[in-house]
């Protein structure tokens, strides 16, 4: 009995022992529909904090903290220009404090698991109260256009991006790659080359009371820079298995008069709207990331036409039995163009994405 009584002690010792060290590692098993309050908004009031993912587990088969922990301790390093720096693997996945060879103090919070993926979260040293508060559960985010849930989908904020992931055969990557895209809109936005060839011909036909009109166009669009815009993932929320991030660009935001989308020249600039999925197109990929992207191009096409377009036009009179006019018109645009994004709107029909984006032209275009 006495045995019993001591293996019974020790069994009790041993759980809440390895209990709370889970808790410190965030191990906890969690409900799929709730996330920590970061996992959501790794940007909150006076916090800026950074999410690292990997896959949940390393190629031993341990749980893969470290990974995820070094993905967002590069991400804040980064972000604050502090020298990049290889911390132990070790030192990483058993500490919840972090000190840096620059001074700086980093805290990662409890980590959150979320299909097969480890999240962390990383911040400097920050005021208790505020961290416990990022460390809050909440309903996990979901997307919801029609109903503009979460609020930023339907925000007016001219210095954001809206960058959308998909999922992958390596779901840690989403987040990364929600950020390239949002990336890649930047660098279309900062400088782009249009080259774009348009065709219309008109045709009529007195006896067959007929009137014909046929369009073309053949377009390329491609951004002239590369380079990395220090963009902060604000907010996040998921549809259907896609990231979609709500990114900062590190620029000053536009004041924004009501009832300004109704306007050709806002702030003696011109703001264009571009669009995709209109009657029904699809993307060759299926992706609403492309689609963002070819929405962006197509406000960009519209943008360098009126900076610059070289028409020619070719019409011919003939007489059969009646009469019969006919028309033809070529335009060729050959333009760089820079522009702010101020807004984008996207919905479904059918399970096929809708964008609409406005695009403000740059105070000085190339």
């Amino acid at each position: 009995m006495k045995f019993s009584l001591f293996s019974f002690t020790f069994l009790l010792i041993t759980l809440a022992s390895t209990s709370g060290c889970n808790s410190t590692l965030g191990l906890k098993k969690q409900q799929t529909n709730r996330a920590p309050h970061w996992f959501i908004k790794p940007v909150h009031n006076q916090i800026i904090g950074f999410i690292g993912a990997a896959a949940k587990y390393d190629s031993l088969g341990r749980i893969n903290i470290s990974g995820s922990r070094k993905a967002a301790l590069v991400k804040l390093q980064s972000h604050h220009q502090f020298a990049l720096t290889e911390i132990d693997a070790k030192q990483l996945a058993n500490t919840a404090k972090l000190l840096l060879p620059s001074g700086n103090t980093v805290r990662f919070m409890p980590e959150f698991f979320y299909q097969g993926v480890i999240y962390s979260y990383a911040t400097l040293e920050q005021d208790a109260f505020a961290l416990s508060q990022q460390q809050t559960l909440t309903n996990l985010s979901m997307c919801q256009f029609k109903q503009c849930n979460p609020t930023w989908l339907c925000d007016e904020q001219a210095n954001t991006i809206t960058g959308v992931s998909f999922y992958t055969s390596s779901p840690h990557q989403q987040l990364s790659m929600a950020q390239q895209n949002a990336n890649l809109i930047a660098n279309l936005l900062s400088n782009s080359q249009v080259r774009a060839t348009e065709f219309i011909s008109q045709s009529s036909d007195s006896n067959s009371n007929r009137h014909t009109v046929s369009f073309n166009q053949q377009s390329d669009v491609k951004a002239k820079v590369d380079q990395h815009h220090g963009m902060i993932l604000n907010e996040l929320c998921e549809y259907h298995g896609t990231l979609i991030g709500n990114f900062v660009l590190p620029i000053n935001s536009i004041e924004l008069e009501e009832n300004w989308q109704s306007q050709a020249i806002y702030q003696d600039r011109s703001l264009i709207q571009g669009s995709f999925g209109h009657d029904g197109a699809i993307s060759s990929d299926f992706l609403l990331s492309t689609a963002i992207e070819l929405a962006i191009k197509d406000a960009l096409i519209e943008l360098a036409k009126i900076k610059g377009i070289a028409i020619e036009n070719n019409s011919s009179l003939s007489f059969s039995d009646g009469f019969y006019f006919l028309s033809k018109s070529k335009m060729t645009v050959n333009e760089q163009v820079s522009g702010q994004l101020l807004d984008i709107k996207i919905s479904y029909k059918k399970e096929n994405p809708i964008v609409n984006v406005w695009v403000l032209e740059a105070n000085k275009q190339l």
